[in-house]
């Protein structure tokens, strides 16, 4: 009985915790430029925006990092693009590519390092 008490207490809390990781990209559009945690996030001022080349084709995001120089990554059609207005004090919005214009904060998830494709990107209007 004791084995099975601590099994249903492990699986209820493995639960819990994939619960979690999975509601985080949910909530990310609700947090400002420059407070998202994690690693692989990159922030800067955008620099250049190359429309993809196809329909179905992807963009790519040029980001001027301080540190750094100058960084490209690719836009899929799985990346999200937020609009930060937490300055405004307003509640952030979702995005288009068209949004990610030269001169404006941006802070860059990138999704996988190899490939440098954005997981999400949120622009400052």
């Amino acid at each position: 009985m004791r084995t099975f008490v601590f099994t249903l207490a492990a699986v209820i809390g493995a639960a819990a915790l994939a619960g979690a990781a999975f509601a985080h990209p949910a909530t990310e559009q609700f947090i400002p430029i420059g407070e998202s945690p994690g690693a692989n996030t990159v922030q800067g001022t955008a620099y250049e925006t190359a429309a993809p080349a196809t329909a179905d084709g992807a963009a790519i995001v040029s980001v001027d990092v301080a540190d750094a120089g100058y960084e490209s990554y690719v836009v899929g059609p799985h990346t999200r693009i937020y609009i930060d207005r937490s300055e405004q004090g307003l509640a952030n919005t979702v995005g288009t590519i068209e949004d990610v214009q030269a001169g404006r904060v941006v802070e860059v998830r990138i999704a996988d390092p190899e490939t440098r494709v954005a997981a999400w990107i949120k622009v400052r209007p």
